[in-house]
């Protein structure tokens, strides 16, 4: 059905919390990576930067039992910053999922 004149769109967003990126378990640790060449590269956050420990060009979330397993940089990624225990810093475990309803 098109939309018409006159119809109503209602956007809800939903707080979530991260999953783990191997089990789909609840993650307990955010670990950031920076692009290859992160200072020098315009692409990465860390550009041209002297403190990159907040930067983060690419997340993978963890449970306890993947820490380690996911803590390995992907191809093109250097390893960031650190591993964040979600436990301090809950604010990076959160994100808000869209349901669009009509």
């Amino acid at each position: 059905m098109a939309d018409k004149v006159g119809d109503i769109k209602i956007t809800k967003q939903v707080r979530q919390w991260q999953s783990c990126e191997e089990c789909g378990y609840p993650a307990k640790y955010r670990i950031s990576f920076l692009l290859e060449g992160f200072r020098g590269n315009p692409a990465s956050s860390g550009y041209g930067r002297d403190d990159c420990s907040w930067c983060s060009d690419l997340e993978i979330f963890a449970c306890e039992k993947h820490k380690r397993t996911l803590d390995n940089a992907p191809r093109g990624y250097h390893h960031g910053s650190c591993i964040f225990p979600l436990k301090k810093f809950k604010h990076m475990g959160f994100y808000w999922e869209t349901i669009t309803e009509v």
